[in-house]
């Protein structure tokens, strides 16, 4: 087994100060977005920006041709993000196939800005809260969308269209918002951002919209409405022409408590908005984008791929070691709090936990054990086999031909490994 003490990502939404104090480090004085921990592969998608390079891009570069990192089944990184990053969703293998063929077909280089399925792969991802972390993932149920979208003064046209456009309304609204061009489209999304800011300064919303339907009321109706203002005043800070602001009302915002989770699937149309997190993905770099970024934005494969019915829930850790569920094979995530050991790849006998400081820990045991672990070290102290102390922030690398190994925690640590 290896230390791994991970490569950082210089993305402009990063924080500047977030992953420095979990590793107990000056900051650098760029943003740091990510700290990965793998993957290396190189394979056939050629090459992209290196690891290392400084680059203040507003969204993620390829995540391939990192030769200095490990060569592992999926990705792990640190993610610490201090402004939202874009409005995007991942294929689903089929939609990621094809979309891959196509653009190669097409000529297109695999490192082109205009490419979105650079690999053939899907990208499903889980994301395990460290801080307070904030994102827009998935569509509010309709009738709260339209409550919360009319107090906040987003078009007719949009609104009846989600309102009585069939079974599967959501396509067509978010094709229909995010091909809005010119002035009609400017004056909407001034509207929008001039109601979401009066909201915030506490001017009423008018009670009924321009078709005469009723607006928000109740106290929870207008809490939604206010958690909304404030998302589309930040995002219209940053990005004040971006279409993609109309949508925001009818999102579903999403708040992870540390410990907490989300399995972000194939079709889910999703922003993280800030905070820290661990993210377990597949090494693939297949990300199409609907907005709030300056890179590439396809809606038509956007639009095409959506899955409205896939919001995803909030997994809630249970106390000591947790497995999150996760309903994909490629990849494993356990998350352990306090003081335990996990004794990986062993017969469960094997499970009484060291004594710290003259405490008796607990143990646990799972035969587990189906390829490359990474173990990442959050708080406290962690132990991986019989020597290796990790860091907050550093990580472990213990190959599937290393056998059974020991993790012994003290504080918060997460398992990675290959799923089924």
């Amino acid at each position: 087994m290896d230390r791994l003490a991970g490569r950082l990502q210089h993305y402009d939404w990063g924080s500047s100060t977030a992953l420095a104090d979990l590793r107990g480090l000056e900051p650098s004085g760029l943003p740091e977005a990510e700290l990965w921990f793998g993957s290396g592969r190189v394979g056939s998608s050629g090459s992209g920006p290196g690891p290392g390079s400084e680059s203040l891009s507003d969204d993620q570069p390829d995540q391939r041709a990192q030769s200095d990192l490990p060569d592992l089944p999926y990705l792990v990184k640190l993610l610490a993000a201090d402004r939202p990053l874009s409005l995007q969703a991942h294929p689903d293998a089929r939609a990621a196939a094809d979309g891959y063929s196509r653009e190669e077909e097409a000529g297109l280089d695999r490192g082109a800005p205009g490419r979105s399925f650079p690999d053939p792969g899907p990208k499903p991802e889980l994301l395990c809260a460290i801080t307070r972390f904030e994102a827009l993932c998935g569509f509010r149920p309709i009738p709260e969308a339209l409550e919360v979208a009319r107090a906040l003064g987003v078009p007719a046209h949009l609104l009846t269209m989600l309102d009585e456009a069939g079974p599967d309304p959501w396509r067509h609204v978010v094709g229909a918002a995010l091909a809005s061009g010119g002035a009609r489209s400017g004056s909407d999304i001034c509207r929008l951002v001039e109601a979401a800011r009066n909201v915030l300064e506490g001017v009423e919303p008018a009670t009924h919209d321009r078709t005469g339907h009723e607006t928000i009321g109740g106290e929870g109706g207008a809490g939604a409405v206010l958690r909304s203002a404030e998302v589309v005043c930040r995002l219209a800070d940053r990005y004040p022409e971006d279409p993609a602001l109309l949508l925001v009302p009818m999102l579903r915002p999403v708040v992870l408590q540390p410990g907490e989770a989300m399995f972000v699937g194939p079709g889910v149309l999703h922003t993280y908005l800030g905070g820290m997190a661990l993210e377990v993905m597949t090494p693939c770099d297949n990300v199409v984008r609907g907005g709030f970024t300056s890179k590439h934005v396809d809606t038509h494969a956007l639009v095409d791929l959506l899955n409205p019915g896939r919001a995803p829930g909030v997994q809630r850790a249970g106390s000591g070691v947790h497995r999150y569920e996760v309903p994909v094979a490629d990849f494993a995530v356990w998350r352990i709090e306090g003081r335990h050991t996990l004794e990986v790849g062993t017969d469960p006998p094997d499970v009484a936990g060291p004594e710290v400081d003259g405490v008796p820990g607990s143990g646990v045991a799972t035969r587990e054990r189906r390829g490359p672990d990474v173990v990442v070290a959050i708080a406290g102290s962690t132990v991986v086999g019989g020597d290796l102390e990790l860091a907050p922030g550093e990580a472990a690398l213990v190959p599937a031909g290393d056998g059974a190994y020991r993790i012994s925690v003290d504080g918060i640590a997460h398992r990675v490994s290959v799923g089924g």
